[in-house]
This record gives structure tokens, sequence and C-alpha cells, in this order.
């Protein structure tokens, strides 16, 4: 039977009993037919277009997405920790380092021993009284070697010029040159004093430099001709093995693992779970739930009804889960967070598993819902009627009639 030939029959008897035989009579009114002499239009099956998911639903799965789409990691990220912070403070690259890596650093502790940190060459010039002028006047001109390359610098002093007009002008010159040494002035306003100073812009001895004065005694009168700090390279060792050095305080102890070297001693490197990303993500869904929940349960349509009954029916279905992980269950399904619980089962991965499981993991379940409120009519107060070609007519049926339907197209 076709659907115009099952519409029209149950026209005919007033009801849609006559087309339902898997469900029986609906006794469900049905509108007048068009009056004798009019053309019968032909009748099909279609979804009326003023019943859609609301706006707020949508909005509500959006929330739900993202609180879990893009979040899983955040559940098991590691943080590195030092036991001694003086010597060394560590970090962790989750996309690099490998969870089984991870959890092998945090069962057993990197041992790491600091010989010397590596520094930077630093000239300290001489505090020199900045109305006088230590330099004589005419054309002076030194040179700065650094990395194998020798930089040279001409510069005329007046009489006038004074020590800290001196000081402003080297500054400038080799500011300006960019050769990885940075110039300063420093003024002490109670000895009436200033000072120029050269330093290294990185750690290491491929950044050591060497000041000379060419012609005049610029470098020399200032006080820059000496290094005051010598440049020198990191110098540590992992796991009592051999010693490593480092142009750098910045250095790699294993893949995703690195450390900055503060000082020397001895410290134990480990691996722990971030709780506070995990506990942050975790109320995101926590609030997201809430809110979804409270909105359909406040709002009129069997579409909000069935959201309702969904988001229940899963905190029903994890709520023992939920409890162990710090995450509680009210009588009317609210949840709240027992942050000293939340914050152990972090620790320990139990949070992880709940959200990350491969087969039952919440963050999927919850994700499968939000998905549902946007992009499918899951949960849409739409229901199938009838559409005449002309003068449009609309009934909605009860769900059975959709499955019947639905079996004849």
């Amino acid at each position: 039977m076709t659907i115009r030939n099952m519409a029209q029959q149950a026209m005919m008897n007033g009801s849609l009993g006559g087309i339902n035989p898997l469900f029986g009579k609906q006794n469900l009114s049905l509108p007048t037919l068009p009056k004798s002499g009019e053309n019968n239009p032909s009748l099909s099956a279609s979804t009326y277009p003023g019943f859609t998911t609301s706006a707020a639903m949508r909005d509500a799965g959006n929330s739900l997405l993202s609180a879990v789409q893009g979040k899983s990691t955040e559940f098991s990220q590691y943080q590195g920790a030092s036991s001694n912070e003086q010597t060394a403070t560590v970090s962790i690259d989750n996309a690099r380092m490998s969870a089984e890596a991870k959890a092998a650093l945090a069962s057993k502790p990197m041992e790491l021993n600091v010989s010397q940190t590596a520094t930077a060459q630093v000239n300290a010039g001489q505090a020199l009284d900045k109305g006088s002028n230590a330099a004589a006047a005419g054309e002076h001109s030194f040179s700065i070697e650094v990395g194998g390359k020798t930089h040279s610098f001409q510069m005329s002093v007046s009489a006038s010029d004074t020590n800290e007009d001196v000081q402003k002008k080297m500054a400038e010159l080799i500011n300006k040159a960019n050769i990885g040494i940075s110039a300063n002035v420093t003024a002490d306003d109670k000895t009436g004093t200033t000072a120029l100073s050269l330093a290294s812009t990185a750690t290491g001895t491929d950044q050591a430099f060497t000041v000379r004065d060419v012609q005049g005694n610029l470098a020399s009168s200032m006080g820059v001709n000496a290094a005051t700090q010598q440049a020198q390279n990191a110098i540590y060792s992992i796991n009592g093995g051999p010693q490593l050095e480092s142009q750098s305080n910045n250095v790699s102890l294993a893949e995703g693992v690195s450390a900055t070297l503060t000082g020397s001693g001895s410290t134990s490197v480990s691996a722990t779970r971030d709780t506070g990303a995990a506990m942050a993500a975790a109320g995101g869904i926590v609030d997201a739930l809430n809110s979804a929940l409270k909105g359909a349960n406040s709002s009129d349509g069997r579409g909000s009804s069935r959201f309702a009954n969904d988001i229940s029916a899963l905190i029903n279905r994890y709520s023992s889960q939920l409890s162990l992980a710090g995450i509680n269950v009210s009588r009317n399904g609210e949840l709240s967070i027992d942050e000293t619980k939340m914050e152990r089962a972090a620790a320990n991965g139990s949070l992880d598993r709940l959200m990350n499981n491969e087969r039952i993991g919440l963050s999927a379940e919850v994700e499968r819902i939000g998905q549902n409120a946007v992009s499918t009519d899951k949960y849409a107060d739409s229901q199938l009627g009838f559409n005449y070609n002309r003068g449009q007519l609309n009934f909605f049926n009860v769900n059975n009639t959709g499955w019947l339907f639905n079996m004849y197209l």
C-alpha cells in the first residue's frame, strides 16, 4: 500500500487505526477533506518545519562539546618536579614524552648533579665621576672580538664630553652593531658616578669576548677592557654517568624532559600528574552538564525531555565512578566537586581513566549527547505529519505512526 493510499484510507475511516495494524487504532482525529468538486491533491509524509531543535538546546550541546573536545590530554598531563629547585627546575613536554616514559619517571626519579652552571661574560667598567673626563679628546677606535670575528668601532671625543657622555656614546655604538654584546650605562646618584658595563647576551664560552683599544684609550679609560666575570659552560651528570657540558643552562635530560640549571648541587627529577589541569577540565564538564540539565528540565517539549533524560541516565550510569573521582551526584542529579577527593583521583590517574577510557569513557558519552543536540534531530520536537501539495494541512502523529511510515519510505 502506498503512503497516499494509506493516508486516504485513514481519512475515510476518520482515524489512524485503519492503517496501523501493528499498534491498533490510535483514535486521532483527522482534518476534514477538501469539499467535493475540488481537485483532490496528493498526500505526502513530511516533517512540519515549525518544530525543530531549539537554539537553547543547540547552545547546550555546543557547551557540552566545548567542555570535552580537545580536553582528553588535560587529564593525562604530567609536570616535572625537582627535589631541589636551587639546583634545577624541570619541565615536561607532554606531546614529546610517551605515557610509558612519564610513568617510569614517576616511579623512579632521575638523579641530576650539577658541577657548575653556564654564565655569560661581563666586563663591568669603573664607576667614574660623571662630570669629569677620563678619556683624552680626539679620535678613538677600539675593537671587540667575539665568536672568532673582530668588530671595529670609531668615535670622536671632544674636550667638553664628560665621562657619562663618552659612556653613552660607546654604549650606543656597541648596541647598534648587534654583535651579541649588550652595553649599559648605570648611574649612582648618591656618589655622582656612572659606569659602562658590557655583557654577552648568551651564556657559554662560545660567547666570550675581548675588548682592545686600537687608537686612543677609550676602553681602558672606561674600564671595560677586562672581564669581571668569565664565560663558562654548564657541567652536569645524570644518574652518575659521565660529565656533560652545555653552553646554556637549559638542558635536555631525556626525550620530552628538560631542566633549567640554577646552581651547583644535586636534585632528584621526577614526573607527577598535573592535577590542576585535570581538575580544571573536569570542572568544565561538570559545569556544562549541570547547565544543560537545568536548562532542559526548565524547558517544555518532548525534545527537552529526551535531552534531560539522556543526561540524567548518563549521570546515573556513572554515579559510582563519579563519586570515586570526587564528583558527587545529588538527588536531583546535580553534580558537585569534592576538591580533596578529586585531587587525589587526578594524582593517581583514576580521573583520567574515568574520562578517557576507550570503551566507557565519560568524555566520549558527553560528546555523543552534545553532538545529538547540535547536529541531529534526536532532541527535536518535530513529528511526522501529512502535507497537501496545495492548501497545506498538518497534523501530528504519535511515534508509532512515525515508525509505520518509516517502514514504507
